[in-house]
């Protein structure tokens, strides 16, 4: 027994002694260190439909990071590559509130040395949502920031039926949240004319603050404005007409109408036809400077000035030296054809603005009064009221904007309607501005002749 007693003792002195001296060669040749990392928190088995949220029921793109201090031998260290450890937390037993959850943080290698993780933070607080769709009807919210012009009446927004709800996507917490879906729309009351906007739509909560972090489909609708002109009155545009031929060597450069608008009583029939009023004639021959001039207003037989005073206008006309060709914007009244039978239909707008080049030669032989703008109705389709408007422009004329389209639209018939009051009504004052620019590349043409009628927007270089 004694001398298994010894050899027992020796053969532990031995694993000791051997233990101690790889132990002694590991920590003089590899010792063991430590390294801090930055680790980013990933999610395993997140239930289907399912999010992350923060504490605004905004969705959480990532969980942040966790530092991480591994201890390890100096050659498993310089081994370590990123991605090679990895923190984790699993939602396999998640429900939908503020929970804590374990971290999990192991190693991605399994070919190199042995490792210990230590790190301060071991549960984390995760707010998981289940994501929703509903659909929200939508509310126009409208403004109008300044007053109706004379004889115009703004009629409330409307959005096409299609339109009226929207279907809203994201975390059932913000959801619930949404009192309305709302377009706001300002709306100019001294817009003449109907018009549509593409407005974007605002999810609203019950603090009338809006809601982020929701997928709205669609983003935007179509909010129509509709201009009604009322019965009796309208306003219409003051064209200036001018005939005669400047002197020698001079042309007609800018033609300024003030004011632009004037606001006309007649009956609903004729006001229905009637989209713009002319001055009379002003004699231009043998001009070599500007002048100002006051010019009556030639109203059509049963159109009266709503405002009795109305009667006039100052016209100013810019006369340079210049025997070039010169660009010109001007109106052109639609002419409505082949309307059915027992229609009454109009163009909206009544008239577009096109943009022409032409010589003086051109000027003088009068072309300008040549050009037609035409809308022909058809067949009437409630589907399709947009038209393409012909244009009929003399040879020496080219046209330099594009071709206008207007709308059709039935006009009710009505009975005419009693002439409204000339009792004077104060019109505001609008300056119209006609520029005619010279071009770069200038060929002399003789002085023009015929009547001209100008513009009232000016155009610049």
């Amino acid at each position: 027994m004694m001398r298994l007693s010894v050899a027992g003792v020796r053969l532990a002195l031995s694993f000791f002694a051997a233990l101690a001296l790889w132990g002694f060669v590991t920590v003089t040749q590899n010792p063991e260190d430590r390294k801090i990392y930055e680790i980013p928190i990933d999610v395993k088995n997140l239930p289907v439909d399912a999010v992350i949220i923060d504490a605004n029921g905004q969705i959480q793109p990532t969980l942040g990071t966790i530092q991480v201090e591994v201890w390890a031998a100096k050659n498993t260290l310089s081994q370590l590559r990123d991605g090679d450890i990895q923190a984790m937390v699993d939602l396999t037993n998640a429900t939908v509130a503020l929970q804590k959850v374990p971290i999990d943080v192991t190693s991605t290698r399994n070919d190199i040395g042995y490792m210990t993780f230590k790190y301060a933070v071991n549960v984390l607080d995760v707010r998981v949502d289940m994501l929703k769709t509903i659909t929200v009807p939508v509310v126009i919210n409208s403004q109008q920031f300044s007053s109706p012009g004379i004889g115009v009446e703004v009629l409330a927004p409307t959005i096409p039926l299609a339109q009226q709800t929207v279907s809203v996507y994201g975390p059932q917490t913000l959801i619930k949240r949404i009192k309305e879906a709302r377009v706001n729309v300002d709306i100019n009351g001294s817009v003449t004319a109907s018009y549509t906007n593409a407005l974007p739509v605002l999810l609203i909560d019950s603090t009338d603050k809006p809601i982020n972090g929701l997928t709205i489909t669609p983003e935007k609708v179509d909010v129509a404005i509709e201009i009604k002109q009322k019965i009796g009155a309208k306003e219409v545009v003051v064209l200036p007409q001018v005939t005669g031929f400047v002197a020698a060597g001079f042309r007609l450069r800018d033609v300024r109408v003030n004011p632009l608008l004037v606001s006309i009583t007649g009956s609903s029939q004729i006001l229905e036809k009637t989209t713009s009023v002319q001055t009379v004639p002003i004699d231009i021959n043998d001009l070599t400077k500007s002048v100002s001039r006051t010019v009556e207003i030639a109203f059509p037989e049963g159109i009266l000035p709503l405002d009795a005073t109305a009667k006039n206008v100052e016209v100013g006309l810019t006369v340079e030296q210049s025997s070039q060709p010169v660009r010109l914007t001007i109106p052109v009244v639609i002419d409505i054809r082949d309307v059915p039978a027992d229609m009454v239909v109009r163009a909206n707008p009544a008239i577009v603005m096109i943009e022409i080049i032409m010589s003086p030669s051109a000027i003088q032989r009068g072309s300008i009064n040549d050009i037609r703008a035409a809308v022909s109705v058809g067949t009437w389709d409630d589907g399709n009221m947009m038209r393409q408007v012909q244009l009929t422009i003399p040879e020496d004329i080219r046209l330099m904007s594009d071709i206008p389209v207007v709308q059709l639209e039935q006009a009710n018939v009505s009975v005419p309607a009693p002439i409204v009051s000339t009792t004077s009504v104060p019109i505001p004052s609008v300056v119209g501005t006609v520029v005619v620019t010279p071009l770069l590349t200038a060929t002399p043409q003789p002085l023009p002749t015929g009547t001209v009628v100008a513009t009232v927007t000016k155009i610049d270089n």
